[in-house]
């Protein structure tokens, strides 16, 4: 067996940890900037489950999926801010709307297959960052985001030293979809999921609907992807239209990849590892860290994009299966020598 067997026990005291630090009058973990980075670290790596599910999985290559995300932040502060919605009714609606919103552009999409599944839905998400970014009906704002009214949300949500129990609706909400991602792919429906990326002709051979299937999947990840954006909402204080770009979809699929598609676990690695570095990198440009390098090396270093591409080639080349495929190997290896050494006495 590859999972090693103090997984589950290190999983939980990790958890704790986790639930337990920002109460303690010591260690990082009490820090507000600490916990606001990992706030958005653990919604990120619970977005990249949402993109696991569709490309893992399923092997749907979407360019769309970030609209969701959008539509979930969106959605739920325009409810709130300018229909004055109770943020309890906001969240629960913000939801149904994406879910519905995800039927369409899957049926509108699933008409094609393979590279123009893609494109089209890279259209349908273009076409959201346009109405976002052009202050449609006067809602989103435009440029400069959709900031939330903080008079109309829990006050445990508002100001720096309530930044914990964001620290702990983030870590919440990666639990939630770790959850409903694993309970997915370990269903029925789910194991379909993985028999239609792996063969779809033989798939459909046996009585499949196809369509109908990656249907459920991509409604079931633009549902999840909603959740995660109406949190982010909570987290950050605003929507920003950044969210509905490609590039966040992007950001997804290396995520995933870095992490290592089809695994779960090693998608929501992938995604917080991402965030932090990308949060990190961000924080060392704008200091003063690079001033004394010469201008032909600080220039590519003081770009994010530049050293996060860097380590996904390094990633592709070195780690084909990513982060979770290089743990698989050397489980294996060791499993291999540890058989042929019990086998030689």
């Amino acid at each position: 067996m590859l999972r090693w067997k103090y997984s589950r026990p290190l999983l939980g005291l990790l958890l704790l940890i986790m639930a337990v630090g920002p109460m303690l009058s010591f260690g990082i973990l009490r820090e507000p900037g600490i916990q606001q980075t990992l706030a958005v670290a653990f919604l990120y790596g619970a977005l990249a489950l949402t993109y696991d599910l569709l490309f893992g999985f399923t092997g749907l290559l979407s360019f769309g999926h970030a609209l969701f995300f959008a539509a979930g932040a969106y959605i739920t502060a325009i409810l709130i801010d300018s229909y004055r919605w109770p943020w309890y009714f906001a969240i629960p609606t913000a939801v149904i709307v994406s879910a519905v919103l995800a039927v369409l552009v899957g049926s509108a999409s699933l008409r094609t297959k393979g590279i123009t599944f893609a494109m089209v839905t890279l259209a349908f998400g273009e076409a959201g960052h346009v109405v976002i970014s052009r202050n449609f009906g006067s809602l989103t704002n435009g440029e400069n985001g959709l900031p939330i009214n903080a008079e109309r949300v829990p006050g445990i949500f508002i100001g720096v030293v309530n930044t914990k129990y964001l620290f702990w609706l983030a870590l919440a909400v990666l639990i939630f979809v770790y959850a409903a991602i694993w309970w997915v792919t370990q269903s029925p429906a789910g194991r379909v999921f993985s028999a239609l990326r792996d063969n779809e002709v033989r798939a459909s051979v046996l009585g499949l609907n196809a369509t109908r299937f990656k249907l459920l999947a991509f409604v079931i990840a633009g549902t999840l992807a909603s959740v995660i954006g109406a949190a982010m909402l909570l987290v950050s204080g605003n929507a920003a239209p950044r969210y509905a770009d490609a590039n966040t979809t992007i950001a997804l699929l290396l995520m995933v990849i870095l992490g290592g598609a089809g695994t779960r676990w090693g998608a929501a690695v992938g995604g917080i590892l991402y965030s932090i570095a990308s949060t990190r990198l961000q924080d060392l440009n704008q200091g003063k860290a690079l001033a004394s390098l010469p201008k032909i090396i600080s220039g590519p270093l003081s770009e994010p994009a530049f050293i996060l591409g860097l380590l996904f080639i390094f990633i592709v080349m070195f780690a084909p299966g990513g982060l979770s495929g290089a743990y698989y190997r050397l489980r294996m290896r060791y499993l291999q020598r540890d058989k042929s050494t019990s086998g030689s006495l």
